[in-house]
Order: C-alpha cells, then structure tokens, then sequence
C-alpha cells in the first residue's frame, strides 16, 4: 500500500511538473517589469551545451540554470542532501561500531564497551559492515548524482532548440478507473499522443 501511494505520489509530482514547465515561463514572471536579459533566441546568442556541461561541472545545478530548467536545481539539492545525510549517518554509526569493537576486542581490563554492551563480537562486526556498505553505496549514489546533473545539463542544453509540434506530443496524465470486480479505484497514468 505505501509503494502504490508513493508511487501516486511520483507520478502527480511528474505530472505536475510537465505542466508546470509546458504553462509557467519562469522569466516571464519574474522580469515582467524589468528584464536586463533579453531571451537567448532574441539576442542571437547560440546556446552552448559545453559552456552547460562545464558550468554544472563547477558548480552542481548551474548548468540547469543557464538552460532555464530552474525547477530542477531543487531537485539536485534536495537529492544531494539527502544522500549527504546518509553519509553522515551511516558513517557516525559504522565509527560507534567500531570503538565497541575495538573495545571487545582489547584484552586491557581497562577497557570497557559502553556503546553496545549486550552484543556478541560478531554481531558488533556485522553491524559495522553493513553501515560501511551503506555509506560506501551512498558515495557511489553521490558520484553519480553529480555525473548525471552534469549529463542532464549537456543533453537539455543539446535540446534546447528542439522544438515540437503540439500535434506531435505525448502528454502524461494521471488517471484512474473502476473495474467490475474491484471496489476501490486503480490508479495509472495515461498517454495521450
């Protein structure tokens, strides 16, 4: 049940934010009074999908800017701030381990484990591995992220002079139907082309 609501929940997120980006001209209503730069298909400026790549390559997230995709900037942040939580906590949690290991492991009588007292050497040992695989993946999870922002902005930069035709476009809604035998609703999303 919760996979089906947060899945609900992805794909109106998405939905959304096709329409959002196809409706809502960012530069329109932010310089409706005043605009010191002009649009890049009036300035006759050619938009440059290596200066995109070396731009987010700098700084994560301003090569979206430069391709006018603000609202995927929130997107980078908030993802990166959460795999950057996960470091944090799984690398404080895989050191409390370690300091109960070592403390096991210290055959000075001095030496006492006060993290994890109750546990055997061996469970001590398994639970630091695994918070060191997850931080390990979680900073795999970041390299990727920043590889695939800077993909992102290369690839939309590429776009951005792509332009379709209304007659040709997929739209993506979300929708929903009641089937015979079902009582409540499935939930889906429909292709309109």
């Amino acid at each position: 049940m919760i996979k089906r609501v947060l899945f609900l929940v992805f794909l109106c997120t998405v939905c959304i934010q096709v329409e959002a980006q196809t409706k809502f001209d960012f530069r329109q209503a932010c310089f409706t009074l005043y605009d010191p730069i002009p649009p890049l298909k009036d300035s006759g400026e050619v938009h440059s999908p290596k200066k995109a790549t070396v731009m987010s390559a700098i700084i994560p997230g301003l090569g979206q800017v430069y391709n006018q995709k603000y609202w995927k900037v929130g997107f980078i942040y908030a993802a990166a701030f959460g795999i950057g939580y996960g470091i944090d906590y799984n690398n404080d949690s895989m050191q409390r381990y370690q300091r109960a290991l070592i403390a096991e492991l210290d055959t000075s009588a001095a030496t006492v484990n006060t993290w994890y007292p109750n546990l055997s050497v061996d469970k001590i040992r398994s639970e630091r591995n695994y918070y060191r695989q997850n931080r390990d993946r979680l900073i795999l999870g970041a390299g990727l992220l920043y590889a695939l922002q800077i993909i992102d902005a290369n690839v939309d930069a590429h776009l951005r002079e792509f332009e379709v035709n209304e007659d040709l476009a997929i739209k993506a809604r979300p929708g929903y139907m009641i089937l015979r035998n079902r009582v409540r609703p499935s939930f889906g999303l429909t292709l309109t082309f």
